[in-house]
């Protein structure tokens, strides 16, 4: 059997977690679950997003992802498809779009009935299924489309990366959508001799860190993460509250020539 893995934004205050994976335990007792996360601002796409998009690669092809966030905006059907080797049940509300630029190579919709706990009686159920062999097709019928958000894009030019703060973590730590693949390009195409300066609020920085304790605690620090996302941090201070930044925030990386 394949590993489940959960994703919500139900807290773990109430019983709803325990609910879902209850759903899952009482068919297959020994069915492997791993949570994510279920911290997720309510109803927060973006949030959720950012957080899949930046851990789902790290567990086995074929891994079966529950995702129970969903938008308040409409009532959203429930899903299942195949994306990047792995297999996801949701909700439509777009998340999907926003993990990966590749397209689903299959995707289903499930029958959502009249339940008020989608997440308890069709993800759960779906994803026991799917992990123990059934085939998208088996479990719903063809979907040809899928809802798709747009991410706020990265403005690249040979003088200038110009992005924005996209998540902000638990630590206060701002997570942009500047990456290292864009940012070394820029260097490579601008050759020896550049130089950069990294701009936030109030803040410059004119090189990048390699560890957050390379600063003295209290101190802000700017590097690369392990998703390669350039992240913006206070070693042992919450980023966030002290900068004044958060979502939306820009975040610009200017290049200086010789």
């Amino acid at each position: 059997m394949a590993l489940i893995t959960f994703m919500s934004d139900f807290g773990t205050v109430d019983h709803y977690v325990a609910a879902v994976k209850a759903a899952i335990v009482s068919e297959s007792a020994n069915q492997p679950i791993t949570d994510i996360t279920h911290d997720i601002r309510p109803f927060d796409i973006s949030h959720a997003a950012n957080v899949l998009r930046s851990v789902y690669k790290d567990f086995p092809a074929k891994t079966v992802h529950i995702v129970a966030v969903d938008s308040v905006k409409e009532k959203s059907k429930a899903l299942a498809l195949e994306l990047d080797g792995h297999i996801f049940v949701g909700f439509d509300s777009g998340i999907f779009s926003l993990i990966t630029d590749k397209k689903p190579a299959e995707m289903v919709v499930l029958e959502n009935g009249l339940s008020t706990f989608p997440a308890k009686d069709v993800l759960a159920k779906t994803a026991l299924q799917l992990a123990n062999g059934k085939k998208l097709k088996d479990v719903g019928q063809k979907l040809e489309a899928i809802t798709e958000l747009y991410a706020r894009q990265l403005k690249v030019t040979k003088r200038e990366i110009a992005g924005h703060v996209v998540s902000v973590d638990h630590y206060g730590n701002l997570i942009t959508n500047i990456n290292r693949t864009e940012f070394e390009k820029i260097l490579e195409i601008n050759g020896t001799g550049v130089k950069y300066v990294l701009r936030f609020g109030r803040e410059q920085f004119e090189k990048l860190h390699n560890f957050f304790t390379d600063v003295e605690s209290g101190d802000c620090y700017v590097l690369f993460n392990s998703s390669n996302q350039l992240q913006i941090g206070i070693n042992k201070g919450n980023a966030s509250a002290l900068l004044g930044l958060s979502v939306d925030s820009p975040v610009i990386i200017e290049f200086v020539t010789n």
